[in-house]
């Protein structure tokens, strides 16, 4: 138990901080979604009833798109147990298989304008309840006057999957939504397009050296 709580404290920390940083450099490019993130948590956020990370469904949609395209994790691998074959291909018993994440989060047989950023194809906003709901691909038609059909979350792989997935993928998404959720009710951001973006490889993980991102606080900056 000791050491499965490192491994979630210390593997989860820097990849936690690359994920946020991938989705505020994201969001420099959509200021209509960064309203939509401030919106959401200052309504939520200010109730005085008890509310739960997961009322921040806007907020985790955005986060969850920014993780499709941008894993931190751009690999994982499995070592098969038993002989398969995939597509007419047979791949043998013992052998150990590299999975390409950042190929399945962008292919088009997963996910429609697989390489747009589109929050929506996770949640949409219901009139009646006045809020932001989850989509469910497997109730909804492609056509639901929504930019694009609802996202299958089993093609989402940023925290792999099966009986092996991320260990710490639920205080990842918890951390991420806290941040992300604070900072967007206080501060919008922008990127000095001046400055190249510059991406860097550690081990299995992919991320920008250093991102130039500013942050203007808000002119109704609530308390």
């Amino acid at each position: 138990l000791i050491d499965m709580m490192k491994t979630i404290l210390f593997a989860g920390y820097e990849t936690t901080a690359i994920t946020i940083t991938f989705v505020l450099y994201n969001l420099t490019k959509y200021p209509e979604m960064q309203e939509l993130c401030c919106e959401e948590a200052r309504r939520i956020l200010q109730r005085d009833d008890s509310i739960t990370i997961s009322d921040l469904r806007y907020t985790r949609a955005v986060i969850l798109e920014s993780m499709r395209l941008n894993p931190t994790v751009v690999w994982t691998s499995r070592n098969l147990t038993k002989t398969i074959n995939l597509d007419g291909f047979e791949i043998p018993k013992g052998l150990r298989v590299v999975i390409p994440l950042t190929k399945l989060l962008v292919d088009e047989r997963n996910f429609e304008r697989a390489k747009d950023f589109i929050p929506t194809r996770w949640v949409r906003w219901n009139e009646e309840k006045n809020e932001w709901v989850e989509r469910d691909h497997r109730k909804e038609s492609t056509d639901h006057g929504e930019a694009v059909s609802a996202a299958d979350y089993a093609n989402f792989l940023a925290f792999s999957d099966g009986a092996r997935d991320c260990v710490g993928k639920r205080l990842a998404m918890n951390e991420s939504t806290v941040a992300l959720a604070s900072l967007m009710k206080h501060f919008r951001v922008s990127y000095d397009e001046s400055k190249p973006v510059e991406m860097k490889r550690r081990l299995t993980s992919w991320f920008p050296h250093e991102l130039h991102i500013k942050f203007h606080l808000r002119d109704d900056n609530a308390e």
